[in-house]
């Protein structure tokens, strides 16, 4: 699936010659997602995003000539522009959401829910992949299906092994029937959003 705001956004972060950035296509999403409740500083939006304030300035003027953004001096905020890419976005992902999950990651993870417009198998290890790419430590992937989550490539149950995790993914996420769910696992919360964001956009076709 691909969606027009994603392809748009590829194109407004798309590496340029020179210095290889600290920041790339997912980064700019993540920026776009905290940017959805209101304005934020770039101080606050380097804290956030775990990088430096040099990189943010670069990403903020990439998304400010494309249109996403703009900056007043309370900090920066979506367009009406970025406002649309966001919500059509949100018809297909939810999160990413810090979730605890003790047994599954270790302790807190961030997770996402991936709504596909149609049914398609997935390459796990392919995108499990991605999230390393994007610099995470992995990610698990999970199906929705009548209440439960399902690791889909051996349709065997989480609730089997990791009930309280499961329980805890379904509280936080609230997924239909035919969703799908990805845990991403980092070294810090930005690291674990990263990775998960990656493997769920990577699903929308905007890897």
């Amino acid at each position: 699936m691909e969606l027009k705001s994603l392809e748009e956004l590829k194109s407004a972060v798309r590496r340029l010659p020179g210095p290889t950035p600290n920041f790339n296509f997912v980064h700019a999403v993540l920026m776009l997602l905290f940017l959805e409740n209101g304005v934020i500083g770039r101080k606050r939006l380097s804290e956030m995003m775990e990088i430096g304030e040099g990189s943010v300035r670069s990403l903020i003027r990439k998304l400010r000539e494309a249109g996403y953004v703009e900056v007043s001096r309370e900090g920066c905020y979506l367009t009406k522009r970025g406002q649309r890419g966001v919500k059509e976005l949100r018809k297909f992902l939810k999160g990413p959401i810090e979730v605890e999950l003790p047994s599954l990651a270790g302790g807190k993870a961030s997770a996402t829910l991936v709504r596909l417009l149609k049914s398609e198998k997935l390459n796990v290890v392919e995108l499990r992949d991605e999230a390393v790419r994007a610099g995470g430590r992995g990610a698990i992937i999970l199906l929705s299906k009548d209440g439960n989550l399902f690791f889909p490539e051996t349709m065997e149950p989480l609730g089997k092994y990791r009930s309280d995790d499961e329980s805890a993914l379904i509280a936080a996420l609230q997924p239909s029937d035919g969703d799908l769910v990805v845990v991403g696992l980092g070294d810090s919360s930005k690291d674990s959003m990263i990775a998960a964001l990656a493997v769920s956009l990577t699903m929308l076709g905007g890897s």
